[in-house]
């Protein structure tokens, strides 16, 4: 990749950027122009982005003139006021549009900066629920491993990555995990979908009986993770699920700051199977990053229960309710039904799965894709037999971009820190890319891992 460095002097402070980087060894280029699916850096290079700006926020493209406008109109009407003193026009008007989308009975939104504040709400009001029914010994989370929910410290506590949480582990509450529903490796492996659900879902009902009934709030899980791989459960867990927590007076909490707003199809990708959560968390693809902004859709009968109680929730963030960002959501989402892409969305998923069966799948180094419309994972390995996952030299992170880069597309690699998951590559264009860049971003995938491949274990590839 090239640097920035060499052509921004003015952003130096003597030799090096005054921004203290999240990887503060490493260089970044210098992004200045994006339009659509395109981006630019500053020495021209010209990329198509097959990761909606790496974290999958942007799923509408950038640059779009109609969004600025709603934007600066709304800055001219009302641009600040912080919502413990009153409401806005755009909130208001999202909160409604959300609660439409939103499954029946889930008729209440609380909105954040994003999606760390949003699940930080999902977890208080969840202590609030129980609180108003007179049960204040239920503060406990049960989670998945791997997973995450976020960098704030409650977000954080529930995350189920100890390569991301070990270093903060001194601030943490301490939270129950249980086996993510992975079948490519772990205690699932291989398992009928049935069985895998039964297995997975009595393991949550058997961490709420050992951290006792009685002390147990909430239950949290991303539908599809990036922390599996986009491993997809089969919809039967998600029913077993639900029935768990009901049965146990457990409130349910779908983190969907990945998969929501049609990422693979649906609104929630929990509406693929049919199940609806007590409290949804939305992000990403709401401010599609054009603004920050999270959500917290809620059940009505759990608000109703807070509300009847007179329970304040006092800890309203800053930017909770920003006009700005509502506005920017309202023109999202119009963007989203006058241009038809839900149905452009689901098509194109539709599509990238068979690109992917077609051009990746039979590589030696892949082992298994997986995931759900627009939100797709590659995981690579060094034996597909046995699984085996590439040694830390293969450095997939960093190398397999770079081979993207120079064939012109902005891609994401990672490797977990888990027992069930390796290095993966993440595919999750926006909604718009058009069908000729997602056809040639596969393309230049193949040979990329084409390129690498041989530099990382056996098996050697029969092409070239």
């Amino acid at each position: 990749m090239s640097s920035w460095r060499e052509n921004s002097w003015l952003l130096m402070v003597g030799d090096r950027s005054a921004v203290f980087y999240r990887s503060p060894g490493d260089e970044y280029p210098l992004f200045v122009r994006a339009r659509g699916c395109r981006l630019w850096d500053d020495t021209g290079h010209e990329l198509v982005d097959l990761t909606s700006g790496v974290s999958g926020a942007a799923i509408i493209g950038q640059g779009r003139e109609d969004v600025a406008r709603a934007m600066a109109e709304q800055v001219r009407r009302v641009s600040y006021m912080h919502t413990v003193a009153g409401t806005n026009l755009a909130q208001e008007q999202l909160a409604a549009r959300l609660a439409d989308l939103a499954p029946e009975g889930t008729d209440r939104v609380m909105f954040s900066s994003g999606g760390s504040e949003a699940n930080e709400i999902a977890l208080r009001i969840a202590r609030q629920y129980h609180l108003a029914r007179g049960e204040p010994s239920r503060w406990k989370v049960v989670s998945l491993a791997p997973s995450y929910h976020g960098a704030t410290a409650g977000a954080l506590s529930m995350t189920g990555r100890w390569d991301i949480s070990r270093s903060y582990a001194p601030y943490l509450f301490r939270t129950c995990k249980v086996p993510a529903p992975v079948t490519y490796r772990g205690p699932y492996r291989d398992l009928a979908p049935e069985e895998m659900a039964t297995r997975a879902a009595g393991a949550l009902a058997s961490a709420i009986e050992s951290e006792g009934p009685d002390s147990v709030s909430a239950f949290i899980a991303e539908p599809i993770a990036l922390s599996t791989g986009m491993a997809v459960p089969p919809d039967g867990y998600w029913h077993l699920v639900r029935d768990v927590c009901d049965s146990y007076g457990v409130l349910f909490i779908a983190d969907e700051i990945v998969t929501g707003m049609w990422r693979t199809g649906r609104f929630l990708a929990l509406d693929h199977a049919g199940v609806s959560a007590d409290i949804t968390t939305l992000a990403k693809g709401l401010g599609a990053g054009y603004a920050p902004l999270g959500a917290t859709l809620i059940r009505g009968s759990v608000a109703d229960t807070i509300a009847t109680e007179n329970r304040r929730m006092a800890e309203v963030h800053t930017y909770s309710g920003s006009a700005q960002s509502c506005a920017v959501g309202l023109a999202v989402l119009d963007i989203i039904e006058e241009d038809g892409l839900v149905e452009q969305g689901a098509k194109k998923g539709e599509l990238l799965a068979d690109l992917l069966a077609d051009e990746i799948e039979d590589l030696p180094w892949v082992g298994d894709v997986r995931g759900r419309g627009l939100l797709r994972g590659i995981e690579l390995v060094a034996d597909r037999q046995r699984r085996t996952p590439l040694q830390d030299r293969a450095a997939v992170g960093t190398a397999l971009p770079e081979a993207m880069w120079r064939r012109g597309f902005l891609s994401r690699a990672m490797r977990h820190g888990s027992a069930l998951v390796g290095d993966v590559i993440t595919v999750a264009p926006a909604l718009t890319i058009e069908i000729d860049d997602l056809e040639r971003g596969i393309l230049a995938l193949r040979s990329s891992i084409l390129e690498l491949g041989p530099t990382w274990d056996d098996p050697v590839p029969d092409e070239s």
